[in-house]
C-alpha cells in the first residue's frame, strides 16, 4: 500500500497556497493596471486639456505665460518669439510620450497650431506618490489581511482534518496480512460525538468481526482437512484390499476402478478447494516448472484415471517452457481442463500444445454456444451434452488462475470442438522443442 497518510494535508496546503497566489497575482495585476490607467488615460486627458486651454488663452494673447509649476513645464517653439527648446525634446514627435532626459523619464505632450509647437512636460514623480499611498500601500493592507485570514483558515481547516488524517495514519500501519487480525486501535483526538470517532468504532468493528471470520475459515480448513482427508485415507485402503481379494475377476475390476477413480478425483478435489480456501497464496512454495515435463505426467495420469480408448491425447511442443509457480496448483490447472477436453470427446484427438508463454488444449468434442459460453466459469455450470458436464473444474480453474495471475480463455462453437488457452506471463523459454 502506497503512503497516503499526508495525502489531505499536503491539498490542504496547496489548496490554500494556491489560493494566496491567485490573490497576490490580482494584486499585482490591479496595481499595474492602475498604473497603466493613470499614465495612459488620467495623464493623457489631463495634460490634453493643459494644451487646449493654454492654446485658446495663447490665440487671444501671444505673450501669455508658459506653465510652469511644480510638475508641469511648458515650452513654446515659434518662429518670432519662441522659447530656447532642450536637445532632448526637439527631436520628438507631435502626441503623448514618455521621453528621457536629463533628470529622469518624465511624459511629454506635444501639439502643433499652425507654426507654433506646444512641449508640455509633466514629472509624474509626486503623483506616483500619491498614487503609493493612495492606492498601492492600502493594496499591501489588504493583501496582507488576506494572507492572515488564509493563514487562519488553514490552521483552523488543519485542526478540523486533523482526526481524520491520524484516523488514516493508524488505518494504514494495521497489517491486514498477519497471521492475526486483532482489533485495532483507533483512538483519535476528537469529539465523542464526532463523525470520526463514528467512522473508527465502525471500523473497529469491521475489522473485528473480518478476523472472526478469518479464524472461523482456518477453523474449517483445519477440521475439514483432517475430518475429510481420513475418511478418503481409509475408502482408497479398504478399495486397494478389496482389488487385491477380487484378483483379476472381471465382475469386480470395472466397479472397482471406478470406485478408485472417484476417490482419486475426491482427493484432488479436496486439495483444490483447501487451496482456494487459503487467504494467502505467498505460502505455497513456487519452483521453476517445466511445463513440458508437468504436462506429459498429467497427461499420463488422465489417460489412466479416465481410461477412454477411443481418445488419443497428443502433445506438441513448440519448444522447452519454464515457469515459475507452486507445482500443485499448476497440475491441478491443467488437470481440470484436460480432463474436461477427453471427457467431452466421445471419439477423436485432444491436442496438447506448448507455446511461447501458453499451454493450449484443443479437443474434438461438441463444442458450446454463446449462451453456454458465457456462463462456463460458473460453479456447476453444466452442458446439454455428455454425462457431468462443465461443473466446478472450469470453475475451479478460473479462480486459481486470477490468484496466481494467470490467463484462460476459451474459444469454441458447437460442432467443432473446444480451444482453451492457458496464458502464463513471466515463463521463460529455456530451449528448443523436446521430442515426446
Amino acid at each position: 500500500m502506497r503512503n497516503k497518510t499526508g495525502t489531505m494535508r499536503r491539498n490542504l496546503v496547496r489548496v490554500f497556497a494556491l489560493q494566496a497566489l491567485a490573490i497576490s497575482v490580482a494584486v499585482v495585476l490591479g496595481v499595474f493596471l492602475a498604473a497603466q490607467v493613470v499614465e495612459r488615460v488620467l495623464v493623457s486627458e489631463a495634460l490634453d486639456g493643459e494644451a487646449e486651454h493654454f492654446w485658446a488663452l495663447y490665440e487671444k494673447d501671444p505673450r501669455f505665460a508658459r506653465p510652469n509649476t511644480r510638475n508641469l513645464l511648458g515650452y513654446l517653439r515659434h518662429p518670432e518669439h519662441g522659447d530656447e527648446i532642450p536637445d532632448w525634446l526637439a527631436g520628438l514627435e507631435p502626441g503623448f510620450q514618455r521621453a528621457e532626459s536629463v533628470t529622469g523619464e518624465p511624459l511629454v505632450h506635444i501639439s502643433d497650431r499652425g507654426a507654433a509647437r506646444l512641449y508640455l512636460v509633466f514629472d509624474e514623480i509626486q503623483v506616483s506618490r500619491l498614487a503609493m499611498y493612495f492606492g498601492v500601500a492600502p493594496l499591501s493592507l489588504v493583501l496582507l489581511l488576506v494572507y492572515t485570514v488564509t493563514f487562519i483558515g488553514y490552521r483552523l481547516s488543519r485542526s478540523a482534518v486533523s482526526p481524520l488524517v491520524q484516523l488514516a495514519g493508524k488505518v494504514e500501519a494495521m497489517d491486514v496480512r498477519a497471521p492475526e487480525l486483532s482489533a485495532p486501535d483507533l483512538e483519535v483526538s476528537a469529539p465523542a460525538d464526532s463523525e470520526v470517532q463514528v467512522l473508527a468504532a465502525a471500523i473497529e468493528e469491521f475489522v473485528t468481526r473480518i478476523g472472526e471470520f478469518v479464524q472461523r475459515e482456518r477453523n474449517f480448513t483445519r477440521n475439514a482437512s483432517h475430518e475429510l482427508r481420513t475418511p478418503l485415507a481409509v475408502m482408497k485402503a479398504n478399495l486397494a484390499s478389496l482389488q487385491r481379494r477380487a484378483g483379476d475377476d472381471p465382475d469386480f475390476a470395472v466397479p472397482m476402478q471406478r470406485m478408485q477413480r472417484t476417490v482419486a478425483d475426491m482427493e484432488k478435489l479436496l486439495e483444490t478447494l483447501l487451496i482456494l480456501a487459503r487467504e494467502d497464496e505467498s505460502r505455497l512454495p513456487r519452483e521453476g516448472i517445466i511445463v513440458n515435463d508437468l504436462l506429459i505426467e498429467r497427461i499420463a495420469q488422465v489417460e489412466r484415471a479416465l481410461g477412454k480408448d477411443s481418445v488419443t491425447v497428443e502433445l506438441n511442443a513448440d519448444c522447452l517452457l519454464q515457469v515459475q509457480a507452486p507445482t500443485r496448483v499448476l497440475g491441478i490447472v491443467i488437470d481440470n481442463v484436460l480432463r474436461n477436453a477427453v471427457h467431452y470427446t466421445a471419439e477423436g484427438i485432444v491436442t496438447v500444445s506448448v507455446t511461447p508463454g501458453a499451454i493450449v488444449i484443443e479437443d474434438e468434442g461438441p463444442g458450446m454456444d454463446e449462451e453456454l459460453l458465457e456462463h462456463v466459469f460458473e460453479p456447476f455450470r453444466r452442458g446439454e451434452t455428455g454425462e457431468g458436464g462443465f461443473g466446478l473444474g472450469l470453475a475451479i480453474v478460473k479462480r486459481l488462475c486470477d490468484r496466481f495471475g494467470w490467463r484462460v480463455d476459451i474459444d469454441t462453437a458447437p460442432g467443432r470442438g473446444t480451444r482453451v488457452t492457458l496464458a502464463l506471463p513471466g515463463a521463460e523459454v529455456i530451449g528448443a522443442r523436446r521430442e515426446t
